[in-house]
């Protein structure tokens, strides 16, 4: 059985997840995000700040009302990256099933 390699960055749980909600969006805001997938406010950060600098994910900032508010959306090469990692899960999955 040949294994597929996985990318670290979308394969940790958290990151998955992030990318999976955000690639039914267009664009989203920080706390939607963080509400709808219970996460904290630090997690979440830090999740997102891995997932932009691997060109995945793009924040844009603005200032509203003398606050910051933060919408999130997947980037061309996430949604590739994604349905890459996807679809080596599916063979994984096939492979598996036939050996079953």
């Amino acid at each position: 059985m040949e294994y597929p390699q996985f990318d670290k960055t979308i394969h940790e749980q958290t990151k998955l997840k992030i990318l999976t909600y955000l690639s039914s969006r267009n664009s989203c805001s920080f706390m939607e995000i963080k509400k709808d997938l219970d996460l904290t406010s630090g997690n979440l950060s830090i999740q997102l700040k891995t997932l932009e600098e691997k060109g995945l994910v793009f924040q844009k900032k603005t200032i509203e009302n003398r606050k910051t508010n933060t919408n999130v959306s997947i980037t061309r090469d996430g949604r590739s990256a994604l349905l890459e990692y996807l679809g080596e899960m599916e063979s994984l999955l096939s492979q598996i099933k036939m050996g079953m």
